[in-house]
């Protein structure tokens, strides 16, 4: 939903577009992996035009073809030191570099920016749901989030769901928020992959992979699959680091004493996701709150039914190809696990249904749409 923009983005070549890809840094986990996606594909949308990117060292997102790249140094280390080069430093960088529109890729932009910046927000769940978040990154939100809110030319979201809090909350007119759904690199999760045997994953298994924190509630997962293990003769693994706020699941997971077997990868390398994905019976996304949901596509892509807790942003990611359970309720989560391990019809429905929707979810789309942001908000 481009908000009525009919620029064309052939214009890029007539000013120069600077884009933060500063939050991309390991462990490369969702919001680090959907922006190193966004400012590649932003790049293959504004091919011609002048591009400069800004990326810590090392990072993907340096060698990006269509693109300057400049190392910032500075914004190294603590979310502090970030906040201090981005509200002191980088508007310098900004005018020595005779930008026209800066793209802040991660909720936060300089308040005080000598052009019109296109600002992504991925969720606002830091000021709606603090109790989930770590305390750093709550207090970093309720600082610098609305106010950069509130200065951009355009705000990028990636559901209807994000649009409609960004401007009830915020007090964001609509007409400046563009809901742009993430894509999902098809061929890398279709494309058949041999599962490692030091997996040690020998039973068929139910997965979940994300980060292991409040929001993602795992423990109603962890309920559930207890409740229903010996029916299904089937594993639980869990493929994801541990967070913040999670020391009680992390007890549950290293000592498991229910029913069935629990097995927990810890972080999963992205080479090792594919086959991860491919081999699993279901997928399972328990969250009870999120901005997208990129494993969604993920799994649908790599071929695996999807079953998702009911929350809004769940819902418009998955479009209607997975199954859904009340948030928060193990017991409705187990019943619907059940439901579908007893009806392989519904699970290879589900399977082609996922895969079809999936295949047109591309990063390209993302970012011709994103590059008619960027025109818009130079044009502002």
């Amino acid at each position: 939903m481009l908000s009525g923009i009919q620029m064309d983005t052939r214009q890029a070549g007539k000013f120069h577009v600077v884009m933060d890809g500063t939050v991309v840094k390991p462990p490369y986990t969702g919001v680090q992996n959907s922006v190193q996606h966004e400012i590649a594909a932003e790049l293959r949308a504004l091919k011609g035009g002048h591009c400069t990117v800004l990326s810590l060292e090392g990072s993907p997102v340096a060698s990006l073809s269509g693109a300057d790249s400049i190392e910032v140094h500075a914004a190294t280390g603590s979310v502090w030191k970030r906040i201090l080069w981005q509200q002191t430093m980088l508007p310098k960088l900004l005018k020595t570099l005779q930008a026209d529109v800066f793209h802040a890729f991660a909720y936060t932009a300089p308040l005080r920016c000598p052009c019109p910046v296109v600002l992504n927000i991925h969720d606002i769940i830091a000021l709606e749901y603090p109790e989930l978040c770590s305390t750093l990154n709550r207090w970093h939100m309720r600082m610098l989030l609305p106010p950069s809110a509130r200065r951009a030319a355009r705000i990028i979201v990636s559901t209807r769901h994000v649009a409609k809090r960004v401007h009830d909350v915020l007090q964001i007119p609509m007409k400046r928020i563009d809901v742009i759904p993430l894509g999902v690199d098809f061929q890398r999760f279709s494309a058949s992959a041999e599962l490692s045997t030091d997996l040690g994953l020998d039973r068929p298994y139910i997965l979940f992979v994300s980060n292991i924190e409040p929001k993602k509630d795992l423990s109603t997962l962890l309920d559930a699959y207890n409740a229903c293990a010996n029916d299904l003769q089937a594993d639980l693994v869990v493929a994801g680091r541990a967070a913040w706020k999670c020391a009680a699941v992390v007890e549950r997971l290293r000592h498991w004493n229910g029913a069935g077997r629990v097995k927990w990868l810890d972080y999963v390398p992205d080479d090792v996701l594919p086959a991860l994905y491919q081999h699993a019976k279901l997928f399972v996304m328990p969250s009870v709150c999120e901005g997208f949901g990129m494993p969604i596509l993920e799994a649908m892509a790599a071929g695996t039914p999807v079953l998702h807790s009911d929350y809004p942003a769940l819902k418009e990611a998955a479009g209607g190809r997975g199954k859904e359970f009340a948030v928060g309720n193990a017991q409705s989560l187990e019943e619907t696990i059940k439901r579908l391990w007893q009806s392989p019809q519904t699970l290879q429905e589900m399977t082609l249904a996922g895969k079809e929707y999936a295949r047109r979810q591309t990063w390209r789309k993302w970012g011709e749409a994103a590059a008619h942001c960027v025109a818009a908000a130079y044009g502002s």
